[in-house]
């Protein structure tokens, strides 16, 4: 089988600052990754042969508060792995930017908005830091993607944002959905949930990224990391060929995705506590070996397996809805995704 495609890898949920949608105490895992156990982690990336290695925060950690950051980034670098990092960048100054740009590492800025929404969710001051981290890797060339929080008060600010990101130099720009996350699943509802759009806001927001996709062509790839935007295209562009979104269904045909946290337990669907193995003990193999023989996530595959609105929606093969994003809303993985406001034609 070829090699794993993409390896996530959050490497701390420590924050220097706490945002309105910050999840945790702000405080790293007593067993957090070792500098050593995170290299190990590496070596067993390269033995999968993988092909895109994210390093990522937890619940608005940020990955720079690891002091051992750059050594693991230089590592990966060395061994012929080039990382991508997404962050707040308000540790990126010039040296650091050169730094990252000689081990070809990618670095994806996150922001929470235009400056009033972004200082009002992360602190005055926030956007500007981030915005100047952003133009520091954009002149290294080494500006892989602007990632934008998506909540409430940004579904009227998206064709700004990607506006802001076409003059920053971006190659990309994301929406990064408030819910799921991978750390604090018993946290997200309350903490999450009222920042999140309306599904009719969700749905707006998809609508017009389509849209903007086809105004910017090639100058800029806009990124909808999202189930629902695979209805959009197919509702465009009925001609349009398509497979589901879901990862962790993929990984039974392919080594297609692996999250691995920052205690080095290995999962398919972080949110969805469906943890496969231990970084520290297990090889990749055995990880993926271990996905494509479990019974839920073969059932998960099937789309006649889900429930509700997604279950019968014509177009369930295609997204099917975040089983994630279900479990943390009903506790039911097979459930109905709660964001999506479309009505399938067999319920009107």
């Amino acid at each position: 089988m070829d090699g794993l495609k993409y390896l996530v890898w959050t490497c701390t949920r420590a924050y220097e600052r706490k945002y309105a949608y910050s999840l945790g105490d702000g405080k790293p895992l007593p067993d957090e990754l070792t500098t050593n156990e995170a290299k190990m982690l590496i070596d067993k990336a390269l033995d999968a042969r993988v092909g895109y290695f994210f390093i990522t925060p937890g619940g608005g950690g940020e990955p720079c508060l690891r002091k051992d950051i750059m050594d693991i980034i230089r590592y990966a670098s060395e061994h012929g792995l080039a990382p991508y990092i997404k962050t707040s960048g308000w540790r990126i100054d010039s040296h650091m930017a050169r730094e990252l740009a000689s081990y070809n590492c990618k670095v994806i800025i996150s922001i929470a908005g235009l400056q009033e929404v972004d200082d009002m969710l992360r602190g005055e001051g926030a956007h500007q830091r981030s915005i100047d981290a952003a133009k520091l890797c954009a002149k290294e060339g080494i500006l892989y993607s602007l990632s934008v929080v998506n909540t409430k008060y940004v579904v009227n600010q998206i064709r700004d944002l990607v506006k802001l990101s076409l003059n920053l130099g971006s190659r990309g720009f994301s929406l990064a959905c408030l819910i799921p996350q991978p750390i604090c699943v018993e946290q997200q509802l309350s903490t999450l949930g009222p920042l999140e759009p309306t599904p009719e806001e969700h749905d707006k927001e998809l609508n017009e990224i389509y849209t903007l996709s086809k105004e910017v062509g090639n100058k800029i790839k806009l990124m909808a990391y999202d189930m629902f935007y695979n209805r959009i295209l197919r509702q465009k562009e009925p001609s349009l060929k398509l497979r589901s979104r879901c990862s962790l269904c993929h990984n039974l045909e392919s080594n297609e995705w692996l999250e691995v946290l920052d205690d080095g337990k290995a999962y398919g669907c972080s949110p969805s506590g469906m943890v496969f193995g231990d970084i520290r003990k297990d090889s990749f193999e055995q990880i993926l070996d271990r996905i494509r023989a479990s019974d839920i996530v073969k059932r998960l595959a099937d789309p006649h397996n889900i429930k509700g609105k997604c279950g019968i929606c014509e177009f369930n093969t295609i997204c099917g809805g975040c089983r994630a994003r279900a479990y943390i809303y009903s506790g039911d993985i097979f459930g109905p995704d709660s964001l999506c406001p479309y009505k399938p034609q067999a319920n009107r």
